[in-house]
């Protein structure tokens, strides 16, 4: 391994075993303690101190895939010379997995051990603990908590990644007042820290639409019966960049296919420190075709037009691909591929040639008339499909496949 990971732990030294022992003894007592609370399944496969430096590797990685290697470095430095995991590296991610469990008493349960056991908190371990406390709106006193927890942080000297602030700001003003969030941004300059200058804009159009999105997030996290959706969400949460790289995929997406327009509406609004709600719900329908549900997909589709939330083409692209993966649901893929080009937004090549290929999969001749009266209806709307395009698109696919798809389009370009 690099130097951005965390070592391996067999070494030679003598007391090494009894550091490990020492170290599973943390993490079993830590459990222990919160045996009342639902046990998160990644703790069943831990058994022994290499299957938990194993899944202490996993978490290193994400972080620093996250953009967070120094937050990496800080919660696993090791123990001396013995290359063995810290306590603080091994309790922070028995609070991470309960927060994101949602078992937030279990996460503060965890965290009063570490001070009864004289283990300090990292700015990571902070970092979780604040997020799980804001994401949950099940406990009023949770955002006084989060506020303490930070100043907390701010007089031990360590310094909060702006996730952490700008969601006790949010949490503070949606929940308690936006007079209050202003307080709270005083007290924290008090300690000497101040926030990005593009982060607090007291602008009320701004902080209306920064807390409706707020309100959003937290919302889906707290109202999705998917277990593992409520999961990936409290994570999306407690990253440190939020949804920072997802917006710079839908960016780029957006750029790429040439909706600039789209792309510098999600962008301005993100370097505003608001996170746009197009790009929240499309996150989540991507999630959900990502994982293969695609019944979820169309019903979080539904969510996003029942919220008042406008898709923009990379949601359409997302969507209309997922779809076409299951036979079950291909007319809905067509049914909205007609629907975005009905609101002025163009499709790219991989996604219509998605839903022709939906037709030629079929390998039957009423289906392919269907798939050529598409394109007729899409030639009629002003598109022509690019015939190019979509050979690159079908590049690798069975022989038999590409010659029905471009039959399909060919038979009416040519007419």
């Amino acid at each position: 391994m690099g130097d951005t990971e965390v070592k391996s732990t067999a070494c030679p030294n003598s007391s090494a075993d009894d550091l490990k022992k020492h170290v599973m003894e943390v993490f079993e007592e830590a459990i222990k303690d919160c045996e009342d609370f639902v046990l998160p399944l990644n703790f069943s496969t831990i058994r022994n101190y290499d299957d938990l430096n194993e899944y202490a590797i996993q978490i290193f990685d994400s972080m620093a895939n996250d953009d967070l290697l120094d937050e990496a470095k800080e919660l696993f430095k090791p123990l001396s010379d013995q290359c063995i995991l810290p306590d603080v590296a091994v309790l922070t991610i028995v609070l991470g997995e309960y927060a994101f469990a949602g078992e937030i008493k279990a996460a503060l349960k965890v965290y009063q051990r570490m001070l009864a056991t004289g283990v300090s908190p990292t700015s990571h371990t902070y970092t979780l603990l604040i997020m799980a406390l804001v994401t949950d709106s099940s406990d009023v006193n949770y955002v006084g908590l989060a506020k303490k927890y930070l100043m907390e942080m701010l007089d031990k000297g360590l310094k909060p990644h702006d996730v952490s602030y700008i969601s006790v700001f949010d949490a503070t003003a949606r929940r308690e007042s936006v007079e209050k969030a202003r307080e709270f941004l005083k007290q924290i300059k008090a300690k000497g820290f101040s926030p990005e200058s593009n982060v607090f804009n007291f602008d009320e159009a701004h902080l209306t639409e920064a807390m409706k999105t707020t309100k959003l997030l937290y919302d889906l996290v707290n109202n999705t019966t998917d277990k593992d959706m409520q999961k990936l969400l409290r994570k999306w949460c407690t990253s440190g960049h939020g949804f920072q790289k997802e917006s710079m995929k839908m960016y780029k997406a957006l750029v790429k296919d040439g909706n600039a327009d789209e792309a510098m509406e999600v962008l301005m609004l993100f370097i505003k420190g608001i996170k746009p709600a197009v790009l929240i719900h499309t996150c989540v329908i991507e999630t959900y075709v990502n994982a293969g549900k695609i019944k979820g997909a169309l019903e979080a589709y539904k969510d996003m037009l029942a919220a008042g939330v406008a898709p923009n083409s990379y949601t359409y692209t997302v969507l209309i691909k997922g779809l076409t993966a299951d036979p079950n649901f291909f007319g809905d893929a067509k049914k909205f591929l007609l629907e975005m080009m009905d609101k002025g937004k163009r499709p790219n090549a991989s996604t219509y040639t998605a839903v022709i290929e939906g037709f030629a999969k079929q390998e039957d001749k009423a289906a392919e008339e269907e798939g050529k009266e598409l394109v007729e209806v899409m030639m009629g709307k002003g598109f022509v499909p690019n015939a190019k395009a979509m050979m690159e698109v079908l590049k690798g696919r069975p022989t038999a496949v590409i010659r029905r798809v471009m039959n399909i389009v060919l038979s009416k370009l040519k007419g």
